[in-house]
Formats: C-alpha cells, structure tokens, sequence
C-alpha cells in the first residue's frame, strides 16, 4: 500500500509528475506512455500515482489547459483594440498552437478518443465552462461591432482554427498559409465586421 506524504513531498512529487508527463506525452503521446514510466520518473511507486491523479489522461488533461491558458492570456491582455492587433495576438497564439507538442497530441485521433473517453463527465464540463468564459471575455474584449457575435460563432471558427493546427500536413505547404488567413479574417469578420474589398 503507499504511504502517505506530507504536505511539502506532495507537491513536490505533483510537480515531479507534471515534468515527467509533459516530457513523456510530448515525446510519445498519452497512449504509450505507461503509468509505470510516469512514476519511475517522479521517483515515485506506480501505486503512488493514484495518489494524485486517477489516470494518466488526467494528468494530461491538466497538463494541456495549464498550456492552453498560457497561450490564450495574451489575447485577452493589452490597450490596442484594433483588427489588426487583434489578428497579430491570433497568429502568435496559432502559431504557438502549431508548434506546442502537447497540444498535437490531440490532432491524433486515436489519442483524442483514448483522452475524452478516460475523462469524467463533470471533468468535461467544468472545461467547457472554462472554454465558454474565455470566448465571453474574447468577445467582450474585441468586438467593435453594435451587436456583438453568438458565441457558437466564434466558438466554431476558433475550433476550425485549432483544427488546421492539428492537420498541417492534411493542407499541404501550398495551401495551408491561405487556410489559415481564411479561418483568422472569418472571426476578424465576426468581431469587427466584413473587410470592404477594393
């Protein structure tokens, strides 16, 4: 049976854990990687990592929101109110979408189906609670026209977004640049208002 861990080992150990499980999904995605590799790593017996988390999915559940709020922030941060200011901050947090290795984890299917179906209801839930308040705020932050856009809407084409990230190689180099210009002006549209063509 574990034992039991004092306030200052356990998170020390959840910290242990976190590396371990960044280091370990980033490299091999969350169905290759054991429990047992996850423990072995934070120093910890397999039976201790129950302890703290109840499957590894939840482990990297928490680990791609902690990167998701992190790549989000920015968006929702600074004075310039502007389309063009707007779009610059959803480049950066594509790009950094595109290039985080935890979050294109998810753009393997088999991997999304082995996450979602470990996840507790409630788990899902509480993160889409979490999504609709950072669309809320997005919207309430950036929108510059009299009425400002459903969230579905926006909702919609920021996962549109999130999804070109996760199938670059779907595109191709020739047309995923016009892809993704295409999904960032259609939610500058919504929140702005239609460019005028020249």
């Amino acid at each position: 049976m574990p034992r039991a861990f004092n306030d200052n080992e356990r998170a020390s150990i959840r910290a242990r854990l976190r590396h371990a499980g960044a280091r370990l999904f980033a490299e091999t995605g969350v169905i290759k990687t054991s429990v047992e590799q996850l423990a072995t790593r934070a120093g910890i017996a397999k039976g201790s990592f129950y302890k703290f988390y109840d499957t590894k999915e939840l482990l990297y559940f928490e680990l791609l929101e902690d990167v998701q709020n992190r790549i989000r922030a920015p968006i929702l941060t600074g004075t310039a109110r502007s389309r063009r200011a707007f779009e610059t901050r959803l480049r950066a947090l594509f790009a950094q979408i595109c290039d985080d290795p935890l979050v294109q984890v998810m753009g393997r299917e088999a991997e999304r189906l082995a996450i979602t179906s470990r996840m507790p209801a409630t788990r899902l839930l509480d993160h889409q609670k979490q999504h609709q308040l950072f669309l809320d705020t997005l919207i309430a932050r950036w929108n510059m026209k009299p009425s400002p856009p459903k969230r579905d809407v926006i909702a919609a084409r920021m996962t549109l977004l999130v999804m070109l990230s996760l199938q670059k190689d779907f595109f191709g180099d020739r047309l995923f640049g016009y892809a993704v210009d295409a999904a960032i002006s259609s939610i500058g549209d919504c929140l702005f208002g239609a460019r005028v063509s020249k």
